[in-house]
Order: structure tokens, then C-alpha cells, then sequence
């Protein structure tokens, strides 16, 4: 027997211990779901890959309550958002902010976008961990907030941004500049963003001490939007225009028939977190 057979492993490979606390530790909250929805409802939504990282990463995901589908309903319409722009620009960049774990590069990717994911340096290293490297997928260990940030992107063939999960971390000024530093740089050809929002309500909540389940206590999140003032929000970003904003249960109104009908109340559908889409492109 060779040395190297000798002392080759046996059985799979240890677990990771994620070392995250703060709005990095939310990313292991849609994996979860992610995850847990491919196993629970597959004809909904099918991510195997988030299957297998959940299986490798050693944390108590009961923490986040039960498994939802709203973060397997907010990755779908990204991902059918996503697949309609690289239809009309193969070789667009995708800046995915915020990423985390996320696997939508490989649910998504035609064999010629660019994929761009920056997220906190400790976000990063597990990215960097537990998904494989790829020629047209860089990692960049920066806040989208940095403006080092924009060394990295280029929007001369196409560019598509996507923040699922991550603006309502920041405060409502820096979302701004950061959505009219992106439109800044699409000259040659208008971009697309795609975030979500919580209502006020949850906001005011999340600012307090909002408990989800078994001690797990969000971060606080101090940007919050109103149905109402998607408008004056989308007049106070410089190269932000048709914005548009779905409701969770306009995605998938079988899987939530409540949200629906909130969303669709007048006097309540400023109370819904809402999915927004609009258009990049420099002033």
C-alpha cells in the first residue's frame, strides 16, 4: 500500500464551523431555506447544491424557526429576472452584493455571463470554502458600501445587480448612494437591479430587538420603505427609473395567500415586504 493511500481519509470530509455573528450570520437564514424548500417542494424550487452545503456546514439552523419558502420565492424571481436580461446580454456582469452562500451562479448561468460576489471578508472565506472556484466567478472581500468596490465592476457589456437580503442592513442614505454609484457606470448599456425591502414596521422592530426563534436575534435593520414611497425613493436616486415592486404573494400566490391579499388591501399593503426591479443607467 503507498504512503498516500495510507493516510488518505476516510469517510466524508469534516464539517465547518461557520465563525459569523452580525448581518454576516444571516446568510446561513436563506441557505436554510433554500435548502429545506428543495427538499420540501421541489417542483417549487430545486437548488441541490444548497442541499449539500447545508449538510456540510455545522450550526444549529433551528435557531431561524421553521422552513419558509419566502427565500426560495425571493432566489426564484431573481433567478427568472436574471435569465430574462442575459437573453438579451449574454456577457453582462452579475454583481451579486450581499451574497453570502448563495449558488445563482450555477442555476443561472448561460456559459458566458460574469459573475461578481462581494460580500464581508468572513462571508467570503466561507464562500470561498464551501463552493467550488469557476473561471468567470470572482469573489471580492469588500462591503458594498467600500467604494473599492467599483474597481471591480464593469457594466461595458451588461450589468445586472442583485442585493437579495442586504440594503435593509444599511441606512437609507447609503442605499441611495450606492444604487447611484451603480447607475453611474452604465453608460454603454442600461442595468437592471433587483433588492427587497421590509416595511417601517418591521424596521422600528428589528432597531428594538426582534427575536425570531430560539434566541436568534436579527441585526438591526434601519431601512425600511412604504409601497407608497416607492416613488419619491426612486426620484431621490439619480439613474434609478421603472421601479417596480411585487408583493411575495404575487410570485407565488398559492404559497401565500395572506401576503396576497395584504398586498393587494389598500389601507395594508403598505405593511408587506415588497420585491423591487428597476432600471440602471447613467444620468
Amino acid at each position: 500500500m503507498s504512503a498516500d493511500r495510507a493516510t488518505a481519509p476516510i469517510g466524508p470530509p469534516a464539517r465547518i464551523t461557520p465563525a459569523l455573528d452580525g448581518v454576516p450570520e444571516t446568510l446561513l437564514w436563506p441557505l436554510r431555506s433554500r435548502a429545506g424548500m428543495s427538499v420540501l417542494d421541489r417542483d417549487f424550487f430545486d437548488d441541490p447544491m444548497a442541499v449539500d452545503l447545508l449538510n456540510r456546514i455545522d450550526y444549529d439552523f433551528a435557531r431561524f424557526g421553521p422552513v419558509s419558502h419566502w427565500h426560495a420565492v425571493r432566489s426564484k424571481y431573481s433567478d427568472d429576472l436574471i435569465r430574462a436580461y442575459i437573453a438579451q446580454h449574454p456577457e453582462a456582469q452579475i454583481l451579486a452584493l450581499g451574497e453570502g452562500v448563495e449558488t445563482q451562479f450555477w442555476r443561472v448561468d448561460n456559459g458566458t455571463l460574469r459573475w461578481l460576489s462581494v460580500d464581508l471578508p468572513e462571508s467570503i472565506a466561507l464562500r470561498a470554502q464551501l463552493l467550488p472556484e469557476h473561471p468567470r466567478a470572482t469573489n471580492v472581500p469588500l462591503s458594498a458600501l467600500d467604494p473599492a468596490m467599483m474597481d471591480h465592476v464593469d457594466a461595458s457589456r451588461g450589468l445586472f445587480v442583485t442585493a437579495a437580503g442586504l440594503l435593509m442592513y444599511f441606512e437609507p442614505d447609503d442605499v441611495r448612494a450606492l444604487l447611484t454609484r451603480l447607475a453611474a457606470v452604465c453608460t454603454d448599456l442600461p442595468g437592471e437591479v433587483f433588492f427587497d425591502t421590509i416595511p417601517h414596521m418591521l424596521s422600528r422592530r428589528s432597531l428594538k430587538r426582534w427575536e425570531i426563534d430560539k434566541g436568534y436575534v436579527t441585526p438591526p435593520m434601519p431601512f425600511g420603505l412604504a409601497r407608497r414611497e416607492i416613488g419619491q425613493f426612486q426620484a431621490s436616486v439619480p439613474g434609478l427609473s421603472r421601479l417596480e415592486a411585487k408583493n411575495y404573494g404575487d410570485i407565488a400566490p398559492a404559497r401565500g395567500r395572506l401576503i396576497y391579499m395584504i398586498g393587494k388591501t389598500p389601507i395594508l399593503r403598505n405593511l408587506s415586504p415588497m420585491l423591487l426591479y428597476g432600471r440602471l443607467s447613467a444620468p
